[in-house]
């Protein structure tokens, strides 16, 4: 009798091993007509009350530029810079680096809005023929002075999270006409009949020398503080952002010109293009503010 029931005992765990129990037969069974609840996970508590949050974006919302250090000094909780970060996350602010403007008059913008205004009706083939003059600054330190704003996504041109700042500079009268107007603008515009020099308005371009130079050449009247009308301003950022960093003028001289042959005639064309673009956006903003150009 033992050896019988201890065969039997063997063959019911023999059976049990050959057909092998899932766990997925039986949920369906278990989870029906239960509602399942998951337990709060025991992490770290909050720092900050909700009245604390609503405070803490209420500073951003008011004061783009302010910094978590204000903030956490204004809060009175004892909170690290992260939790500032964390809080106004949460509300959809991320700390970005604001539109730069220029400081405009209303006698800036009614006489920008007048020249928009006379070149409305242009299309691609007329601003084909301008040539388009510009300087820009290259900065060889590595301090960029930058300012950051609170904001959230979409509100770049907002007019709140922009900082005027003049950033207007040039080389003196003698070598604008020696270095730049003798040497490069005046053979080139030799070389293209019936185009127009566009060039803006600062002192060493409005100088009568550089105008006795040009006196022969169709000069395009041009609104002062309006660079987001020239399309080499974009040229001009696309170098930037495809130069590595440069320690000396000369290397700088260099990496402009290797970048400059590898420019894409098909972009510089595209840009051309879209001229009449930002003309029509500052035509219909009527001084209301920055454009996304």
């Amino acid at each position: 009798m033992k050896s019988t029931h201890t065969r039997a005992k063997n063959d019911v765990i023999g059976s049990r091993r050959s057909e092998p129990i899932l766990l997925s037969d039986f949920l369906p069974q278990f989870y029906q007509g239960r509602v399942c609840k998951y337990a709060t996970g025991s992490g770290a508590t909050r720092k900050t009350t909700r009245r604390e949050d609503r405070r803490i974006v209420r500073q951003a919302l008011v004061d783009p530029t302010v910094t978590r250090s204000m903030i956490q000094s204004d809060a009175g909780v004892p909170v690290v810079p992260q939790t500032i970060s964390r809080r106004l996350a949460e509300a959809n602010l991320q700390s970005k680096r604001p539109f730069r403007v220029l400081p405009l008059t209303p006698k800036h913008w009614r006489l920008c809005l007048q020249w928009c205004h006379t070149r409305a009706m242009w299309n691609a083939t007329d601003w084909q023929n301008v040539v388009f003059s510009d300087e820009f600054w290259f900065d060889l330190g590595t301090d960029d002075n930058r300012v950051r704003v609170w904001r959230r996504p979409g509100e770049r041109y907002n007019s709140t999270h922009a900082v005027a700042r003049q950033t207007t500079f040039t080389a003196g009268l003698m070598r604008y006409v020696n270095d730049i107007l003798r040497p490069h603008v005046g053979p080139s515009l030799n070389g293209l009949p019936g185009v127009s020099f566009q060039q803006d308005n600062v002192r060493p371009h409005t100088a009568r020398v550089a105008q006795d130079f040009l006196r022969h050449v169709h000069t395009l009247p041009w609104p002062a503080h309006s660079p987001d009308l020239s399309s080499i301003e974009n040229v001009w950022d696309q170098l930037k952002h495809q130069m590595s960093l440069c320690h000396s003028v000369h290397g700088l001289e260099v990496a402009v010109q290797d970048l400059r042959v590898q420019l894409s005639q098909d972009n510089i064309r595209r840009l051309i293009n879209a001229i009449p673009d930002p003309v029509a956006a500052i035509h219909c903003s009527r001084g209301g503010g920055p454009t996304r150009y």
